[in-house]
């Protein structure tokens, strides 16, 4: 016999919509709708603050995201401030970008802790006037009826319920279960990698640039270590899925390798003393892991195989696109026309098909030391294009305007 559940359908109880997940790409959608006076609930399974697996780097995309919802305030000062990347390879050289690398985005980054991130960023959705279900696992949507879904079935307090909606928004990260419900993830090993992290004391020379390494001893790996404070930095290593399908590489193993064995990084990580364990997390990316549109439901950020292929970095294109998707749900509200859409999955075309594109290419077969190593030789005595190749890393051209 089924479970009951309550049911919040009547109509006003109807949501404009639900927005399955509370991170970046979800309160980004949140305050785009709310500020534009539709009703909003967001569900997410954690209550905040949470821990979330992640580099912590905080890019200049998404830093002017993060002004433009009105959250200036609360990083300046509070947060670790950066200058710019730092590029380690064994025999290449070390190469050193500044921001803003000649585009018009902000003069720096930050390092934020996601666990204080998202809470900032959930609390700024609600004080705008998104509703929030904390600790309530979406466990699957309701039955299509004419070709939409009318809602998500949610768990919470051990209730089970329904929650009705005109537009469903999955925001709930690589492993979206929206995402899965409506057939619009593929596992293609081309657009999955994964990632192990942990924060470290005592590191050796931590200063106000995130780190990269992709070094012989671990390639086709790469690791970072970016600065949470002058004490502790954010240390982790990650690759694609393919790669560990051909080479059977160990994850742990590679970290291990990334602390001991490598030319640079070893160097300043030996000493160092982990502060947590060793956490991982899967990250889908290039776009080509997921389709971003279908009937009412739209996905944003991880869910929609949005991180950067070549850096690893999500929170830029979790926040952008959460923005569109807010933006065009609304214009599909105004008008009553759910085919309106269409306008999300082409703006999220326009915006990164070509980089993702190029950057999975790159990421696939010049991701060896034979290029690398003469790629930041040459970076190392030519700053002009240290700065290009930190505007391709980071996905801000000279010709890009922040909106």
């Amino acid at each position: 016999m089924e479970e009951p559940r309550a049911i919040i359908d009547a109509m006003n109880e109807q949501y404009d919509a639900i927005i399955v997940g509370a991170g970046p790409g979800g309160s980004a959608t949140a305050c785009s709708l709310v500020a534009r006076g539709f009703r909003v609930l967001m569900v997410d399974k954690e209550t905040f603050p949470r821990e979330k697996i992640c580099g912590d780097g905080i890019a200049p995309r998404a830093v002017h995201s993060l002004y433009h919802l009105g959250l200036r305030e609360e990083l300046a000062g509070r947060f670790k401030r950066t200058a710019g990347i730092r590029f380690y390879a064994t025999h290449g050289g070390l190469t050193e970008v500044r921001y803003p690398m000649g585009s018009h985005f902000p003069d720096h980054g930050y390092v934020v802790p996601r666990r204080e991130l998202d809470a900032i960023l959930l609390a700024r959705a609600e004080a705008l006037g998104a509703e929030v279900m904390q600790g309530c696992r979406v466990t699957g949507l309701l039955p299509e009826k004419g070709g939409r879904i009318p809602g998500v079935v949610a768990e919470c307090g051990g209730e089970a319920m329904e929650l009705a909606g005109r537009f469903i928004i999955g925001a709930d990260g690589p492993s979206s279960l929206v995402g899965k419900e409506m057939g619009l993830l593929s596992d293609n090993p081309l657009y999955m990698g994964v990632s192990v992290r942990c924060y470290m004391s005592g590191v050796k020379g931590v200063s106000d640039f995130l780190e990269i390494y992709p070094e012989d001893a671990i390639t086709p790996s790469c690791g970072w270590i970016f600065p949470v404070d002058e004490k502790t930095a954010n240390v982790g290593v990650g690759f694609m899925l393919y790669a560990r399908e051909k080479r059977k590489i160990n994850l742990n193993r590679v970290f291990d390798d990334f602390a001991q064995r490598t030319r640079h990084a070893a160097a300043k990580l030996r000493e160092a003393k982990p502060l947590c364990k060793l956490r991982g997390a899967m990250l889908r990316v290039g776009m080509g892991g997921a389709t971003s549109r279908r009937a009412n439901v739209l996905l944003v950020g991880d869910a929609a195989s949005l991180t950067n292929p070549i850096s690893g970095e999500g929170i830029t294109y979790a926040l952008e696109s959460g923005r569109w998707a807010g933006e065009t749900v609304a214009a599909a509200l105004h008008g009553g026309d759910d085919s309106l859409l269409d306008i999300y999955p082409r703006i999220l075309e326009w915006k990164y098909r070509r980089y993702f594109y190029l950057g999975t290419l790159a990421i696939r077969y010049f991701n060896n030391p034979y290029t690398v190593n003469p790629l930041l030789f040459t970076t190392s005595r030519i700053p002009r294009l240290g700065d290009k190749m930190g505007r391709f890393l980071m996905n801000c051209r000279r010709s890009d305007y922040p909106q």
